[in-house]
């Protein structure tokens, strides 16, 4: 049975690469999914997304290029690019018709830029995600996006399974967590845990005592909410690496008693003093969980929830025969460089 935890991506998704508020005044960002490297340009509120790899030299444009109104220009030699990806000059020469940048699809979606980078025939019969506090005026959005090094598996059977609560005893967002019930199938995990919340800080965001959350892992998805509509956590766990992750994440609340003014004062609180914290939390267990996978070349680890067990044969499915996340070295007769 292939081992989880080397699995790679599976391509023909809409993948995550930016909050739309988290560009520079340069308008020009780097991101990676997988093993492809991507620059997302910003011109005049519409994005584009390309490879990241000037066709000349194949310098990458999240470092040499710059912004020229809605050209993407190439600080090497100066060539322009334009919004499509159409080489529209060569300085000194007349060859710009014969040269375009790779680009790829590109939605906006719940404060995300989203691209789709598989197979072109599927870009429309592949949706996206649904978070439905979206499309809600009662919610109030909280972005955070971080990377974690270890493979995405493990992040994500960090967040499928509630059983850690211990690992967030100065925040402590839940306690006593009950796992009562689990439906799978090819692409989806769902769970229901029931749990307590027990600080104030959980009183904010849900009422408090027994509470029912539901989980669900929609490949390449991860959905968290309270049974009780209080807050609803979607995430996206983008590999980068075998062993690196990048998390894009939004935490939607509820408006403490329909007044919008108290989650805009809390949400410094909310976000810095609590969410990154618990992150920070994750992100040092789940490395952990790396580290001692890298000491045996093997996953040892003992598992006693049936989510992650679903979890992982979820991603089995969803990867299945996609390319790997490392890539073989370039040789140059015959030597690795």
């Amino acid at each position: 049975m292939q081992d989880v935890r080397q699995c790679s991506l599976n391509l023909n998704y809409w993948w995550t690469v930016a909050h739309l508020k988290n560009f520079s005044r340069s308008g020009i960002k780097a991101a990676k999914v997988g093993t492809i490297e991507l620059v997302v340009v910003k011109a005049n509120s519409s994005y584009s997304v390309f490879e990241d790899a000037c066709p000349h030299k194949r310098v990458r444009l999240s470092k040499f290029g710059r912004r020229v109104g809605n050209k993407l220009v190439c600080s090497y030699h100066g060539w322009k690019f334009a919004p499509s990806g159409q080489c529209t000059d060569i300085p000194g020469m007349d060859m710009q018709k014969q040269f375009c940048l790779k680009s790829y699809p590109v939605k906006e979606y719940g404060g995300w830029l989203w691209v789709f980078l598989g197979d072109e025939k599927l870009v429309d019969s592949v949706p996206l995600p649904k978070i439905p506090p979206v499309h809600s005026q009662h919610y109030h959005p909280i972005p955070m996006q971080g990377e974690v090094g270890c493979h995405f598996s493990y992040i994500t059977e960090n967040a499928t399974d509630l059983f850690h609560a211990d690992l967030h005893q100065s925040a402590q967002p839940w306690a006593n967590p009950k796992l009562l019930s689990l439906k799978s199938n090819l692409r989806t995990v769902n769970a229901i845990y029931e749990v307590d919340t027990p600080r104030l800080l959980a009183a904010l965001i849900s009422h408090p005592g027994k509470n029912r959350v539901h989980v669900m892992y929609e490949y390449p998805y991860f959905h968290l909410w309270s049974e009780d509509g209080a807050f609803y956590l979607f995430v996206v766990y983008v590999p980068t690496e075998p062993q690196r992750t990048w998390v894009y994440s939004t935490f939607y609340f509820r408006h403490v008693w329909g007044m919008p003014w108290i989650l805009k004062l809390l949400h410094p609180i909310l976000d810095k003093g609590t969410f990154r914290q618990v992150f920070a939390e994750d992100i040092r267990a789940v490395q952990e969980e790396q580290r001692a996978y890298n000491l045996h070349s093997q996953d040892l680890s003992r598992e006693t929830n049936p989510v992650s067990y679903a979890v992982r044969k979820v991603i089995l499915n969803q990867t299945d025969g996609q390319q790997p996340l490392t890539l073989e070295p370039f040789v140059y007769e015959g030597k690795p460089v």
